[in-house]
């Protein structure tokens, strides 16, 4: 499994960002994945958001502007990424997309951790990672009744495994933003010669 690099809305935003120390209630800036299901390209910037980790509660929080997903996959899942390996973890359910999330009318989510991660020691993981599963793996109380067994992959391109939808770079993680040399496609990585790149 390889992670591609996704064209992106709003790099300026994150051409700051590099190695992050481990801090309570860290924000780090988020963007998504525009080479994915659910997005019409002439008429709809990329998604974009924050997220921090409390490790005095093991949690997530975090916020989302712009995030679509297909119809019948808006269960959205959280996963942890080695980019070096090219290996994702399960983290956990994040909930529904919600729709008409724009400007001041944000998205807004909180999930703990696993026992192991409860630390901040996300070990060899660098990004973290949103993807939309089908509707069904959550159910309203915003649980997971179906755990799904790997990343969901992309509708219009098969091969993209994992596509994530939002993506940043772990609290602690020593990945640096890339350029692909194209566009304003970025990625993180920290061995970025394993990287593909699209448009």
């Amino acid at each position: 499994m390889r992670l591609r690099c996704f064209s992106v809305w709003g790099t300026a935003l994150l051409l700051a960002i590099g190695s992050v120390s481990v801090n309570a209630k860290e924000v780090v800036p988020m963007l998504g994945g525009l080479l994915i299901d659910g997005y019409d390209f002439q008429q709809d910037i990329g998604p974009k958001g924050s997220i921090a980790f409390d490790e005095s509660t093991g949690e997530f929080t975090g916020s989302y502007t712009a995030l679509k997903m297909p119809e019948g996959r808006r269960a959205i899942f959280a996963w942890v990424h080695d980019t070096v390996n090219q290996k994702s973890e399960y983290i956990g359910a994040v909930g529904w997309l919600k729709t008409g999330a724009a400007g001041k009318d944000k998205g807004r989510f909180k999930f703990v951790v696993p026992e192991k991660f409860r630390n901040g020691d996300f070990g060899s993981n660098e990004i973290i990672g949103f993807t939309s599963e089908k509707t069904s793996f959550i159910n309203a109380s915003g649980e997971a009744v179906t755990v799904p067994s790997e990343p969901s992959g992309s509708d219009r391109l098969e091969a993209l495994k994992p596509a994530f939808y939002l993506y940043a770079a772990l609290p602690g993680a020593d990945t640096d933003l890339h350029y692909c040399g194209h566009g304003q496609d970025f990625f993180y990585a920290k061995a970025p010669e394993t990287q593909v790149c699209y448009d």
